[in-house]
């Protein structure tokens, strides 16, 4: 098992997308309303709203509760404007929301660890033994990786592996444990993407139900 800490940045892993012209805002209760289509949105998940003919109710919004059939309750905002049904609003779902730490925990096929040396030398002029100048020493892992529990990773499961892919491609920080887990850790170290390019390899599945693995390399930090 190996672990992965992040913070979502970039990519967010969908849910699902209700389209209506039947859904309204309500400033009592800073909620969204609809006559029936408004559930399978879960607490805590964010969703990004447009259509509204008033500003203030567009946008992203994070959920306060599961949603019901006819009502979606969100925390994030207290200014909603009141507006009825009559333009045609979008409501998408993500699990992801910005700046948000998320967990990954998985087998892996490969975790090789591979140490390059660079220095710089100057000979002295008399002879002798060069003389190094600058040395760095860095620690890579190249990282093939399968599902959570030792299978092929899902399409589903390759959602979030594309968020943390595009939330460190940048350079960004993140926890990466090549032994442990999230609750026991073993060898817990800050890393950094170092791979230019990482290859989502499609091993078995047909249509939408592929079955993939996923290389990388990452960069030891400490």
């Amino acid at each position: 098992m190996a672990a992965i800490t992040y913070t979502a940045l970039r990519e967010f892993e969908p849910t699902l997308t209700v389209t209506s012209a039947g859904i309204s805002a309500a400033a009592a209760d800073d909620s969204f309303n609809a006559a029936s289509g408004l559930g399978g949105f879960l607490d805590d998940e964010w969703i990004l709203v447009s259509g509204f003919a008033n500003a203030a109710n567009n946008g992203w919004f994070q959920l306060n509760g599961n949603s019901i059939a006819t009502k979606i309750s969100q925390n994030t905002s207290t200014a909603l404007v009141t507006e009825a049904a009559g333009p045609t609003v979008t409501i998408k779902g993500y699990k992801r929301g910005l700046n948000q730490s998320y967990d990954l925990e998985f087998y892996t096929e490969r975790v090789d660890r591979s140490v390059q040396v660079k220095r710089s030398s100057q000979q002295p002029m008399g002879g002798g033994a060069p003389e190094v100048l600058t040395y760095r020493r860095e620690i890579f892992v190249d990282v093939v990786v399968l599902g959570p529990l030792g299978a092929l990773i899902t399409e589903a499961q390759m959602l979030q592996w594309r968020e943390f892919l595009a939330s460190v491609e940048g350079g960004e920080a993140f926890t990466f444990d090549r032994y442990g887990t999230i609750a026991v850790p073993v060898e817990a170290k800050s890393a950094m993407l170092a791979s230019e390019e990482y290859r989502e390899e499609r091993v078995a599945g047909v249509a939408g139900a592929g079955l993939y693995r996923l290389s990388f390399q990452v960069r030891l930090l400490s």
